[in-house]
C-alpha cells in the first residue's frame, strides 16, 4: 500500500491527507493482488495503481457535487480521452490526466494495436456512459429498468479493468473466427461479470444513492414496481444470484474448451480464468473493505472449472 501511496501523491491524483487515508482505507493492494494471483510484484503494483485510477475518477462523479454537472463530466472525460489518443499532459493538467499518461506509458507498448483499440473503445464507452448517467442526474430522470441495467454495465468500469488484467495477468484475449461460438461467449462472460459486480456495488450503495436521489438498482425495481425498498432489496438479490450463476455456467463451458479450436484452446482458458478473477476479487475486496454485507453472497465461489484455480489463491473466502 505504501508503494501504491507514493505513486498517486507523485501523479496528483489523491493530493490532501484526506484522500490518500481514503485510499488507504480502500485496500486496493488486496483487490490487485487477487485479481492477478500469479503475476510478479511489478504486475500487482501496476494493477493496484490501475485500480485507483478507475476507482478515483468514479468517486470522483459519484460523490464531488460538481460531478452532476453534464458539460463537466464530459470536459473531463474528453481530456482524458485526449491521453489515449497520444496527446501529452499540459503543463496545468490536473492529476487523472497525468496518472493516465503515466499509466498508459507503461502499459500500452506491452499489448498489441487491436488491444490498445479495445481498451480505448471500452474507456471510451465508459466515459460516454458516464456523461448519459450525469445528464439524467442532472436532469432528474427516472430511468426504467432495461435502460437502467444496460447503464450500468457500461459505467462500473469491469470492462477497462479486464482489458488491463489482459496485461499484467499475461493473459490476452485470444484470436477467435468472427464466428466461433467461443468468441461471443467470451464477450458474454465479460457482460455478465459487469453485471454481477455492477448490482453487487448497487446493493452495497443503495441507502447513500436513495438519499442523493440518484438512480440504483434497487430504486428503480422500487419504482417500478411498487414495492418496498427491502422487497426491492431482495429481488436484486435474487438477480445479481442468478446473473452469477450465468457467468459460472459461461466459464465452465469456456474452460473445458470443447469447441474452441485446438491452438486456442490455452488462451481461452487463461482469459477465462483471469477474468473470474476479476470478478472473484472483486467481490472478496467488496466484502473485505466493507462495501457490502457478506450475507448477500451466494456461498459457493465463482470457479472457471473444478481444478483449474490449482496454484492459484481461492477465488472467495468468507471467514
Amino acid at each position: 500500500m505504501r508503494q501504491l501511496l507514493l505513486w498517486v501523491q507523485q501523479v496528483g491524483l489523491a493530493g490532501s491527507a484526506s484522500e490518500q487515508q481514503r485510499l488507504a482505507a480502500m485496500g486496493l493492494d488486496v483487490l490487485a493482488e487477487r485479481m492477478v494471483p500469479t503475476a510478479d510484484e511489478t504486475d500487482v503494483a501496476l494493477t493496484a495503481q490501475w485500480s485507483a485510477f478507475i476507482c478515483l475518477i468514479d468517486d470522483y462523479f459519484d460523490r464531488d457535487s460538481r460531478g452532476t454537472s453534464a458539460s463537466r463530466a464530459e470536459s473531463v472525460l474528453q481530456r482524458l480521452l485526449s491521453v489515449l489518443a497520444g496527446e501529452e499532459p499540459q503543463p496545468d493538467s490536473t492529476g487523472p490526466e497525468v496518472a493516465l499518461a503515466d499509466l498508459w506509458r507503461r502499459t500500452a507498448p506491452r499489448m498489441s494495436p487491436r488491444w490498445r483499440d479495445r481498451f480505448i473503445a471500452d474507456y471510451t464507452d465508459f466515459s460516454r456512459a458516464t456523461c448519459e448517467e450525469a445528464v439524467h442526474r442532472e436532469r432528474c430522470h427516472q430511468l426504467p429498468l432495461d435502460s437502467y441495467v444496460a447503464l450500468r454495465r457500461r459505467t462500473i468500469t469491469l470492462l477497462p479493468m479486464t482489458d488491463i488484467v489482459e496485461c499484467t495477468a499475461a493473459a490476452p484475449s485470444p484470436e477467435l473466427p468472427e464466428q466461433c461460438v467461443e468468441g461471443a461467449r467470451l464477450r458474454a462472460l465479460r457482460c455478465a461479470g459487469a453485471d454481477v459486480v455492477g448490482w453487487t456495488n448497487d446493493l452495497a450503495s443503495a441507502e447513500a444513492d436513495r438519499r442523493r436521489g440518484q438512480n440504483n438498482l434497487l430504486t428503480v425495481l422500487e419504482r417500478e414496481r411498487g414495492c418496498s425498498f427491502a422487497e426491492s432489496r431482495n429481488a436484486v438479490v435474487s438477480m445479481r444470484d442468478a446473473r452469477l450463476q450465468d457467468f459460472r455456467s459461461l466459464a465452465l463451458k469456456l474452460s473445458d474448451g470443447r469447441g474452441v479450436p485446438s491452438p486456442a484452446r490455452a488462451s481461452v482458458a487463461a482469459y477465462t480464468a483471469a477474468i473470474c478473477d476479476v470478478v472473484n476479487a472483486s467481490l472478496y475486496w467488496l466484502d473485505r473493505t466493507g462495501r457490502f454485507d457478506a450475507q448477500w453472497l451466494p456461498p459457493h465461489a465463482v470457479s472457471s472449472q473444478p481444478g483449474a484455480e490449482e496454484g492459484r489463491r481461492t477465488s472467495h473466502e468468507t471467514s
